[in-house]
């Protein structure tokens, strides 16, 4: 049953990633893409199955760490000895905020949808961002980072924001190179490639700096099953980014030639591809693994 909790962790872990990059990445598309007006409802529903991915994902990650604690199957969720014990650890407050952060974004994009409207008020703007914080934050409080310092999770944080706003916009511009053409996805692409080197940058920043403080030694690297996912998942990082260098240096220059726009939608769908990769690795060594 051990590993049962631990395999539905990992696939709730997975379900949290992705929720948070729907949302990220759809809000910061919402307005990179703000005079595209057709885009800005699919923009909506992209951000609002993140919320529902989130708010299911968070609700079933609490109820599966209380059902692991109780250790008696399925109707260990339950465990009222254990969920109470939960709420009244960090952990299960934190899972308790997360929760309620994603139920509040759920709700301000089902109401948003629901008037047909999509103009974003200044309030819903900043109720948004400020429910993004906990959720982010919640990131270094519930895993492999929590013995680290604040320093450090305040970084994975951050790491976890600016990989949810790259990832997640990838399917946002996916769509819209097959909804314009010529100069006009060109200008987009060069316009999102001009913020992506300095979202990369930043990753790649806090990356390293966030290795440094988990691998205390080579030997942590190259002789655990942590440090051989950990270097898989770089391979898929590689693999990602000199994607993102190909599109930006050789197919952006080029996308008035309507071939060039074909290869640019494939390339997007396999650097989704290589995304999700990289999301099932990290869940994968964070969970099932761990690190000693």
């Amino acid at each position: 049953m051990f590993e049962f909790w631990i395999w539905s962790t990992w696939l709730t872990k997975i379900t949290l990633y992705l929720s948070t990059a729907f949302i990220i990445g759809g809000a910061f598309c919402y307005f990179l893409l703000w005079r595209y007006t057709s885009i800005k409802v699919t923009l909506l529903k992209y951000m609002h199955l993140g919320a529902t991915l989130g708010l299911v994902g968070s609700t079933l990650g609490f109820f599966i760490l209380v059902g692991s604690f109780a250790n008696t199957g399925l109707s260990g969720i339950f465990d009222q000895t254990y969920l109470n014990i939960l709420l009244n650890t960090n952990t299960g407050q934190i899972h308790i905020v997360r929760i309620i952060s994603f139920a509040l974004i759920f709700l301000l994009l089902t109401i948003k949808l629901g008037k047909k409207t999509t103009h974003i008020a200044t309030f819903e703007k900043i109720l948004f961002a400020v429910l993004l914080i906990p959720i982010l934050y919640s990131y270094s409080q519930i895993g492999h980072v929590t013995n680290l310092p604040f320093f450090a999770q305040i970084l994975l944080s951050i790491h976890v924001f600016f990989m949810s706003l790259w990832m997640g916009s990838l399917y946002p511009l996916w769509k819209m190179s097959h909804k314009i053409s010529g100069r006009s996805l060109r200008k987009l692409m060069e316009a999102f490639g001009r913020i992506a080197a300095y979202v990369v940058g930043i990753l790649i920043l806090c990356g390293i700096t966030i290795a440094l403080f988990l691998f205390k030694d080579l030997n942590t690297l190259i002789y655990t099953s942590y440090g051989h996912g950990f270097v898989l998942k770089l391979a898929f990082v590689g693999s990602i980014l000199l994607l993102a260098a190909f599109n930006k240096w050789f197919l952006t220059p080029r996308l008035e030639e309507p071939l060039f726009a074909q290869y640019l939608s494939c390339a997007i769908l396999f650097e989704m591809y290589l995304g999700l990769l990289i999301l099932l690795t990290t869940s994968y060594i964070t969970t099932v693994v761990g690190i000693d």
